[in-house]
């Protein structure tokens, strides 16, 4: 029988990345800088767990009962609190407005769009330094980009593409990564092995899985080592996790892998493949900001970060309407609601005072669930100038002692000027802070690498924009958050729904999606999915 490569190992071109069916057809680009809402990843697996294996099954019913909801009065003032700015709680706030209920958004930063941010440039276009790109299947973004009078490019892919290899060398390709007979035999034998250890893990409960305990606690940089036999497919392999998770592979578990894959119809090619053929001209932060602006005056207030979440005593409650929440800001500020929907990313959540407390479980597992490490690097040009040399501005690097894991033409639609996005991921990321400090050495070490790509030219950049994700205090780091190897199997199982809604505390954010995790798209789904359960719990 002839081998195929697999189609995350092509060159240009686009692909249907729509869930749950698999992406078949013409092959694609090299594996993606998967955004958990940055650029693409995201799954992690939210079907864990409200309770520790240790609680007893009494406990489980007790809380699940406790998501039960009566029906609510209106206030006439602020029936719900939204924590945080970002997409879902903006389209969760802009929904219930529209429904007539008194919203109120405290957002701890100084601006809406949460890992969406746009720089604005002088020629008038956007770089984009946090999430950005939207794929084929992210119907309801694409939606609300149009009611809100926004634009869309293609993401520029023609001509050839380029493969560092784990020599260093440097090789263009078209169609196909030039890794190599046995390595492609290699990678073509692991996606399969992995596709079909996926069909028997269920997405949603990965640990009834019969082999989950096993699964979970073996890395995935263990699973490659163990059944890859080729250092060529094995570092791309790692390069291709580390795409998805901004995380390096030794770090995650096997069976938050595979409890990915089977979410996306059990072929782990719609996890590697393309979902970056689109984006806005004006910027994806402007999806954010245009939402913020068509809430009614007063109920946006930035710079409040939210310290308690209290529910108020029994006692203060009116006959006719349940005990409020209590929500406080650092900044001295205290609204009371009977409904609060919570966005951060879990970190955060976790520094969040919470009375009566969160279930132990769910807090426990938010804190093992560490975010990934993501520096972005978009460097502007007079031109993009590799264009007229043949190239599509793409490249994969299998070096894993090199920063700069891969890059694309990230130009405007214009072409006014030239733009390389260059991502530095995982482990490289910290490395690369740690023995360089200096911003500017930083700068110099990024353009000199781009030179060994694309010519000298690529040393000739007009500007140069920095964004790590780590630092971002109300990001904590990118893409989002993943569990590490033992975790998923140490909580006791609950459906994803009921870990959303905890009383009258609901939980929306990308990460709570059932589809979409780590993309704009997910996020919309998340706080649309919220809005329309909390208008439905109200009177009309």
């Amino acid at each position: 029988m002839a081998w195929k490569r697999p189609t995350w190992l092509g060159g240009s071109g686009n692909t249907n990345n729509s869930q749950p069916s698999s992406s078949k057809g013409r092959p694609v680009r090299a594996p993606t800088a998967r955004g958990r809402s940055h650029e693409t990843r995201s799954s992690e697996s939210d079907s864990t767990t409200l309770v520790s294996s240790s609680t007893t099954s009494g406990s489980c019913k007790a809380t699940k009962a406790g998501t039960a909801t009566s029906t609510l009065k209106r206030t006439g003032d602020v029936d719900v609190v939204v924590i945080g700015a970002g997409l879902s709680g903006l389209i969760a706030a802009d929904e219930l407005s529209r429904a007539g209920l008194g919203v109120k958004v405290l957002e701890a930063n100084d601006r809406v769009g949460g890992r969406t941010l746009d720089v604005q440039l002088e020629d008038g276009n956007v770089v984009e330094m946090g999430g950005q790109w939207i794929g084929p299947g992210q119907t309801q973004i694409l939606q609300l980009i149009q009611e809100l009078g926004l634009q869309t490019h293609d993401t520029y892919d023609q001509g050839r593409s380029i493969y560092r290899s784990t020599d260093g060398k440097v090789k263009t390709y078209n169609n196909m990564i030039p890794c190599g007979i046995l390595p492609s035999l290699d990678l073509l034998r692991a996606t399969r092995k992995i596709n079909s250890l996926s069909k028997s893990v269920p997405a949603k409960t990965p640990c009834q899985a019969k082999d989950a305990r096993y699964w979970d606690e073996r890395s995935i940089g263990c699973w490659i080592d163990d059944a890859m036999w080729t250092f060529e497919a094995k570092q791309l392999f790692r390069m291709a996790i580390k795409a998805v998770y901004a995380e390096d592979s030794e770090s995650i578990s096997f069976l938050d892998l595979l409890a990915t894959v089977a979410g996306a119809g059990g072929d782990i090619e719609q996890v590697l493949s393309d979902a970056q053929t689109t984006r806005i001209v004006q910027g994806p932060q402007s999806i954010s900001e245009r939402l913020a602006a068509r809430l009614p005056e007063g109920t946006l207030q930035l710079n409040q970060k939210v310290l308690n979440i209290h529910k108020a005593d029994d006692d203060e409650a009116t006959p006719d309407q349940e005990a409020m929440y209590k929500v406080s800001t650092v900044e001295g500020e205290c609204i009371k609601a009977p409904v609060v929907i919570i966005t951060p990313p879990r970190p955060l959540i976790c520094q969040m005072d919470f009375q009566p407390p969160l279930p132990s479980g769910l807090i426990q597992y938010y804190r093992r669930q560490p975010m990934g490490s993501a520096i972005k690097f978009n460097v502007v040009y007079s031109s993009p100038f590799w264009r007229a040399a043949g190239l599509s501005g793409a490249m994969i690097n299998a070096d894993g002692d090199s920063p700069v894991q891969m890059t694309y033409d990230n130009s405007p639609a214009d072409a006014k000027h030239g733009t390389i996005v260059a991502f530095v991921l995982g482990n490289n990321s910290r490395r690369f802070l740690h023995n360089n400090p200096d911003a500017e050495a930083r700068k110099k070490i990024v353009l000199d690498f781009l030179a060994t790509l694309f010519g000298p030219e690529a040393l000739n950049a007009q500007q140069v924009h920095e964004m790590n994700w780590t630092l971002a205090p109300y990001a904590t780091g990118g893409y989002g958050s993943f569990n590490p190897p033992g975790v998923l199997t140490s909580f006791e199982e609950d459906e994803r729904d009921e870990m959303s809604k905890i009383g009258n505390l609901y939980f929306a954010g990308d990460a709570t999606s059932e589809i979409w995790q780590g993309y704009m798209e997910g996020a919309l789904l998340s706080g649309r999915r919220v809005a329309s359960r909390i208008v439905s719990t109200f009177e009309p």
